[in-house]
């Protein structure tokens, strides 16, 4: 039977609540990298291995959890998934092997992998598709958001009770937070009849196009957070004006994607197409600007990139929202969870090549590809219509 329905304020603040507990521990685990690295005895390889295990294991389940959110709901789902994720850190918590860790902490990314999904399925039911991107945008935010929080939590958790402290906290973060929101979240019957399923998704009007979009921005996307401060470093910029650099970018990414939600947002959703086009616009002119700026100082630079940030880092419930409305209603989940899934493996394959490229052909070529690639980007998002 449906219970209370909570407004969509409330969805909204659950949801982005149950991210930034996820991003608390995907993106805040390497603030306490060296200590785990003491305290389990890792190599560097292990280390790398340890602190990926967690987005690794949500990598993998992702269209599963699209799946399981289209056919049980978000409020099913996500209690599963978030408990699944807290049974994971509570057992990374207790291991006395860095084997037991790995393994503890890819199960929990396993569950984890339920909370974009479903928050993004909840947002798409109670928001009209003139408020839809603006209210993933603010969902969004707490990637960083939770990330920034953990930089400077978890080290403190570890000083206080030791290396188990912060995994339990994390652990404690996910299971509220995930179980608020399935609270909140809207009752929904289950989904007898998804027909056609990844292949009705692929071939939905402008998908495919979209996608490739996507893979293009995202490209761009990890140059920026990525390689900005080895960048700026070998231009000379002093580590204080490198990191500066990068705290800007940070800030710019949590504006872009509330900016740029809204405008997505206006004549009632008709704009995703257009927004997108503009996100890539400002992306290559903002890299030409940046490759320009790095050889200007540091008062030129962090300007520079905060340009290129906004356009470069704005653009992720854009897409999500784009590929979610593309899709019949029984299929959304999926829909958002495919899209992510190609992002995901995309930012992982790119990086190492990104890092290749500036070793090879320096870093004016690096930046100037970035600008191709975004502009690219933005020609075959002016093809797409909502």
């Amino acid at each position: 039977m449906p219970g209370r329905t909570y407004s969509p304020r409330a969805v909204l603040a659950a949801a982005s609540a149950a991210q930034a507990a996820v991003s608390f521990v995907t993106f805040g685990l390497p603030a306490i990298g060296p200590d785990l690295r003491r305290h389990f005895g890792l190599s560097l390889p292990e280390l790398g291995g340890v602190l990926t295990a967690n987005l690794f294991g949500a990598g993998l389940a992702l269209i599963l959890a699209g799946i399981a959110v289209d056919r049980f709901g978000s409020r099913a789902a996500t209690l599963a998934g978030s408990g699944l994720s807290t049974a994971g850190l509570v057992g990374a918590g207790l291991a006395d092997s860095k084997y037991v860790l790995f393994g503890a902490l890819l199960v929990s990314g396993i569950g984890a992998s339920v909370v974009p999904v479903a928050g993004a399925g909840a947002l798409f039911r109670v928001f009209r598709p003139a408020r839809r991107a603006f209210a993933l945008g603010v969902r969004q935010t707490a990637v960083p958001l939770g990330g920034t929080i953990a930089a400077a939590a978890m080290p403190a958790l570890h000083a206080l009770a030791g290396i188990h402290l912060p995994l339990f906290v994390g652990a404690a973060a996910i299971g509220t937070t995930g179980t608020a929101f399935a609270i909140v979240a809207d009752y929904e019957p289950p989904v007898t009849s998804a027909s056609g399923g990844f292949r009705s998704i692929l071939r939905a009007p402008g998908m495919q196009r979209l996608l490739i979009v996507a893979a293009f921005y995202i490209v761009v996307l990890q140059a920026v957070l990525v390689y900005t401060v080895p960048a700026a470093r070998a231009f000379g910029l002093s580590a204080f004006a490198a990191g500066a650099t990068y705290f800007a970018i940070n800030v710019t990414a949590m504006a872009a994607r509330l900016v740029w939600g809204r405008v997505a947002d206006w004549g009632e959703g008709a704009r995703r197409a257009q927004t997108l086009f503009e996100v890539g616009v400002v992306a290559a002119v903002g890299a030409v600007v940046f490759t320009f700026a790095l050889h200007a100082g540091a008062a030129a630079v962090i300007p520079a990139a905060v340009l290129f940030g906004f356009g470069a880092l704005g653009w992720n419930a854009l897409v999500y929202v784009s590929a979610g409305e593309r899709t019949a209603p029984e299929l959304a989940g999926r829909s958002v969870a495919f899209a992510a899934t190609v992002v995901f493996l995309l930012s992982a394959l790119c990086t190492p090549l990104l890092g290749a490229l500036a070793d090879h052909a320096g870093w004016d070529v690096f930046w100037g590809t970035t600008a191709g690639l975004a502009a690219a980007g933005a020609l075959i998002a002016a093809t797409l219509h909502r």
